[in-house]
């Protein structure tokens, strides 16, 4: 087995608009079916070779907080969501929840911008998908 590689990357989502759903870049590995956020080139389980996907369909909101006092130095502005959505493809992906969610909630990966200049996803609740 080979020592991790790093993320293939920066670019951990696809290109849209401010407020637009997007796609995660992720990987999935050819021999053990292991998918990875962020992309890799190689699986972390068994050292074969991974190949691109993305994860674009909607996710179930396992995780849900607040954070109320963000660390010292944190460009996002408190207070603000931070949840894990596990995606149908097995992984699960931290990150920013805006709007209205709850926990158990189908949600979507958009573009968000919580800050000037500082653009990366977030999850927010899918049309129609309260529980």
């Amino acid at each position: 087995m080979t020592a991790l590689d790093p993320v293939v990357d920066s670019v951990l989502f696809l290109d849209a608009p401010v407020g637009e759903r997007t796609a995660l870049r992720a990987s999935r590995c050819e021999t053990c079916g292991r998918v990875e956020f962020p992309r890799r080139t190689s699986c972390p389980a068994c050292g074969t070779e991974s190949v691109p996907c993305d994860l674009s369909g909607s996710a179930r909101l396992r995780v849900l907080t607040a954070v109320l006092a963000p660390p010292p130095g944190a460009k996002v502005p408190a207070p603000y969501q931070v949840g894990v959505a596990e995606f149908d493809e097995g992984v699960c992906v931290i990150g920013l929840v805006d709007g209205d969610a709850t926990k158990g909630d189908q949600v979507v990966p958009f573009v968000h911008e919580p800050y000037e200049d500082g653009r990366t996803f977030a999850f927010r609740r899918a049309q129609g998908a309260h529980l």
